[in-house]
């Protein structure tokens, strides 16, 4: 009866001419889709011996859910152990399972092999939540097996969602921050630093378009041994304009030695928008406030660390240690990421 009203809920065209019908509802959790399975019992006896008061959970697995096959972003979401069975109401079987993608899911792919070995006509209805107000309905047959649900989101929400995502990004990327520490060592004014820091924004603000729209799009393995030589860079010049007492003419160039590592930067934020494989629709969106949210993370790490480092520089063996250190971090990165 359950499984008869949940078909009702569909248009009645895609239900024409069927003999059987059975139904999903899938629930996406972050990493996480949970679903429960509707058969009727007539389906089922078709392909297996069924006993209501004993389902067989491992045989009904096997038949029904090792072709009901998930993937996020390309990429597989195994089904996890504890599949459980049991009646729905007296003509029906209902299966619970979940499945764990290796990314949280914006888009779900389905593909339902068991259409295979079900009667003629059979068709399968689903419903996917991705949360309040966010529920797809499709419906599948044995021409048309698959089908896929993309998470729906307001303006304001994509727009919330990749400025964090950029500000995660920033405070998370070690190798970003021990750039932006080192360009702080130097010392000098405001003028000169907010020229530094500007140029750094300017420069991956590019190249971070570029990448994002796939129009100029290194690979990784050329940008992030790149990024790793740029902290060893700042880290030495640091070094070289400390001792010799040349950070007066350090400071004059370094905004043109940022411009071009942040080049070199900007594709490396772009390889988190690539990997979301955005569609169009909300890649200008995305790009805008992930851009944006790189940058107030940017402000908040140079807000926070100035004040402490402009005390520290006071001890003039401070900032020789410290451009050292940050010379041999980028070095450590750059042979791990080259071999």
């Amino acid at each position: 009866m359950r499984l008869l009203l949940a078909a009702l809920l569909f248009p009645c065209t895609a239900l024409a001419h069927q003999t059987s019908v059975s139904y999903s509802e899938l629930e996406v959790r972050g990493h996480e889709v949970r679903g429960t399975l509707r058969f009727a019992l007539a389906d089922l006896r078709t392909q297996v011996e069924v006993d209501p008061e004993r389902l067989p959970a491992q045989a009904l697995q096997r038949l029904l859910l090792d072709s009901f096959v998930l993937k996020a972003s390309e990429q597989p979401c195994p089904l996890q152990q504890g599949t459980t069975a049991a009646a729905d109401g007296p003509d029906g079987v209902a299966l619970h399972a979940s499945w764990l993608c290796p990314a949280e899911v914006e888009a779900l792919s389905v593909r339902v092999g068991f259409l295979e070995s079900f009667p003629a006509g059979h068709a399968h209805l689903a419903r996917v939540s991705f949360g309040p107000g966010e529920i797809s309905q499709r419906v599948a047959q044995l021409e048309d097996p698959g089908f896929e649900a993309r998470r729906t989101r307001s303006a304001p929400q994509e727009f919330r969602r990749f400025l964090l995502l950029g500000i995660q990004h920033i405070f998370t990327g070690y190798d970003h921050i021990a750039f932006l520490i080192g360009l702080l060592l130097l010392g000098g004014s405001v003028r000169e630093l907010v020229k530094i820091v500007t140029a750094f924004t300017v420069a991956h603000s590019i190249t971070l378009a570029l990448a994002a729209l796939s129009l100029l799009a290194p690979p990784v393995r050329v940008v992030e041994p790149l990024i790793a030589l740029s902290i060893v860079f700042i880290g030495v010049e640091n070094l070289w304009a400390l001792r010799g007492q040349r950070a007066v003419q350090a400071l004059r160039h370094r905004w043109m030695v940022t411009f071009a590592f942040g080049l070199v930067h900007g594709f490396g934020f772009a390889a988190v928008l690539r990997e979301l494989d955005l569609p169009r629709a909300v890649l200008a969106t995305g790009l805008v406030s992930f851009n944006l949210g790189v940058e107030l993370g940017q402000v908040c790490i140079v807000l926070a660390a100035l004040p402490l480092l402009t005390r520290l520089r006071r001890t003039p063996r401070f900032a020789l240690a410290a451009s050292a250190c940050v010379s041999a971090l980028g070095a450590i990165w750059f042979l791990q990421r080259l071999f």
